[in-house]
This record gives structure tokens, C-alpha cells and sequence, in this order.
């Protein structure tokens, strides 16, 4: 599923092959002509987005998956956002880039946005790890 020298471990890579699906298809429901159409089926599936998120900040999940629930959390927020001020384009473009990166770190351990920023994934679990947790 994913590399062998990666912190990224199984539970996180579903982790964000599911909020990769979420974002896209929340930015999908935020486009205006849809919102308008049917404004509850949007806010049905922001709330799915903020309930997965609660169940990926959980404690005893293991992978790390914490900053993913808070990003998925975050969006659906940012989501609901756009779509009420008209905006649901960038909601869309925004959920497309951020289901591409999660898509991309599950399958290879290597994140797009963090190498922008000169970020290594592979250094990430000593700083946001548990002590004495181990990803796979």
C-alpha cells in the first residue's frame, strides 16, 4: 500500500485515500448552481466530512492520522464557507489539490505540498508521534 521507508502507515493511508474522496466531493456539492439546487445534500456531506475528521482525531487511532482529521475538519468548514458566499470554484479547486496531495503521500509516502514547503515526510513521526508509538 504504501513504501517501505515512509511514516506513513496503513490506517493513515485510508485516512486520506477517504478525505481525498471527501474533499473532492465536497468541493463537487460547494459549486454554486449545485448549492443552490440542493443546498441540503451539501451540508449533509460537510457533515460527513466534520464526523470522519472527529473519528480520525480520535486518540487511540494509530498512523497518524490527528493533523489529517483537523485538515478534513478545517475544509468542510472552509467548504461550507465558499458555498455560501458563491464562491464553491475554489472549494472545488481546493478539494482537487488536496485530494491529489493525500492520494499521492498514501500511495508513495511522499506528500507534494510538503516537499513545496522542504518539509521530509520521512522526519515527520518524531515530531508528531506519540513516544513509544511506531508507524508502519
Amino acid at each position: 500500500m504504501t513504501q517501505a521507508r515512509s511514516n506513513v502507515g496503513h490506517v493513515d493511508a485510508i485516512a486520506r485515500r477517504v478525505s481525498g474522496v471527501f474533499a473532492v466531493l465536497a468541493g463537487i456539492v460547494s459549486i454554486d448552481g449545485f448549492f443552490r439546487a440542493m443546498p441540503f445534500l451539501t451540508w449533509l456531506v460537510l457533515a460527513f466530512m466534520v464526523a470522519t475528521g472527529l473519528f480520525f482525531v480520535t486518540g487511540g487511532m494509530r498512523g497518524g492520522t490527528l493533523i489529517l482529521g483537523i485538515l478534513v475538519m478545517a475544509l468542510s468548514v472552509a467548504d461550507g464557507w465558499l458555498a455560501v458566499i458563491h464562491e464553491g470554484r475554489w472549494a472545488l479547486l481546493i478539494g482537487l489539490i488536496f485530494g491529489a496531495d493525500t492520494f499521492i503521500t498514501a500511495q508513495r509516502g511522499w506528500s507534494p505540498i510538503n516537499a513545496i514547503f522542504g518539509k521530509d515526510t520521512h522526519d515527520a513521526d518524531s515530531e508528531w508521534s506519540l513516544h513509544g508509538a511506531a508507524a508502519h
